[in-house]
């Protein structure tokens, strides 16, 4: 097994262990709550899946940008949230149920949209994406369903154990991400420098400050959950927009994987300021 291998692994491990804490502190009965609460679901997908995937088709339509940057933004646009978000999500104030509910109903929604977004891709720009047709629904049941469900059957048949379950995937889940992601930024650090011209760090802080503010104005009345949904916008599944890139675009691979840690680290970094302002705005 190379190292490669190894290092996905290991960032594959981190992530689920991250989703089963998530599963193992879920309620049943609050998961459909935001299901059943039409205007604030439908904000929410506006947000990520209306709003976001608009103003990125709008900046690759008008910005010379390097081959395969625009499909990388696209990818992230059209993607879940990323299962670790949920404690950014909570930090910010976000409701169990709102948390658990908009993961499950962006994973949902993603499964339609991206076949869409592949289509009119290559309506505008003439790019077809080269993609199997169940890659996309297999990465999001490994990260995401599996691991979620394997939570919550924990929770249920073993209450007594699911809070030190909880904590101890989460501890450890946490750890081995942070690792994995140090990792993989020095092993490709170099990649991140060979895309920043061309305009593309501008775009990619524009494209996460767009989606920080679509997520906070159609996040509702709710300051917890506005902030939840401000970060929700932005903390898209990385390895979603890798594989649509990859597959438009296979002959520029450092270049879609030096933009895909870019827009991490851009969208970790510019999160920082809104949260803090968030937070000091709540708190008043």
């Amino acid at each position: 097994m190379n190292p490669a291998t190894i290092l996905k692994l290991v960032l594959l491990l981190g992530v689920v262990l991250l989703v089963v804490a998530i599963g193992i502190r879920a309620r049943l009965e609050g998961l459909l709550r935001l299901l059943r609460k039409p205007a604030p679901a439908l904000r929410a997908m506006v947000a990520m899946y209306v709003a976001l995937p608009a103003f990125v088709l709008l900046v690759a339509w008008f910005v010379p940008l390097q081959e395969g940057v625009g499909a990388v933004l696209l990818g992230f646009a059209v993607a879940p949230v990323l299962p670790p978000w949920a404690k950014k999500a909570a930090a910010a104030g976000g409701h169990a149920d709102y948390v658990i509910g908009l993961q499950l109903l962006s994973t949902g929604v993603a499964v339609l949209v991206i076949p869409l977004m592949i289509w009119i891709v290559h309506q505008l720009f003439g790019v077809a994406t080269v993609l199997e047709p169940l890659a996309v629904e297999l990465v999001l049941l490994v990260t995401v369903a599996a691991p979620l469900a394997l939570g919550m059957g924990l929770a249920r048949f073993f209450p007594g154990a699911a809070p030190r379950l909880a904590a101890l995937a989460d501890r450890v889940g946490g750890v081995v991400l942070l690792l994995g992601a140090l990792v993989l930024l020095i092993v490709h650090g170099r990649a991140i420098v060979g895309v920043i011209g061309q305009g593309t760090l501008v775009v990619t802080v524009a494209v996460v400050a767009f989606g920080l503010l679509a997520g906070h104005l159609l996040g509702g009345p709710d300051p917890g959950n506005r902030g939840a949904l401000a970060s929700a916008t932005v903390h898209r599944h990385p390895a979603i927009a890798l594989l649509l890139a990859s597959g438009a675009f296979p002959e520029h691979e450092a270049t879609v994987i030096g933009t895909v840690l870019l827009y991490l680290l851009a969208s970790l970094l510019l999160a920082v300021p809104y949260e803090r302002w968030h937070k000091s705005v709540t708190s008043d």
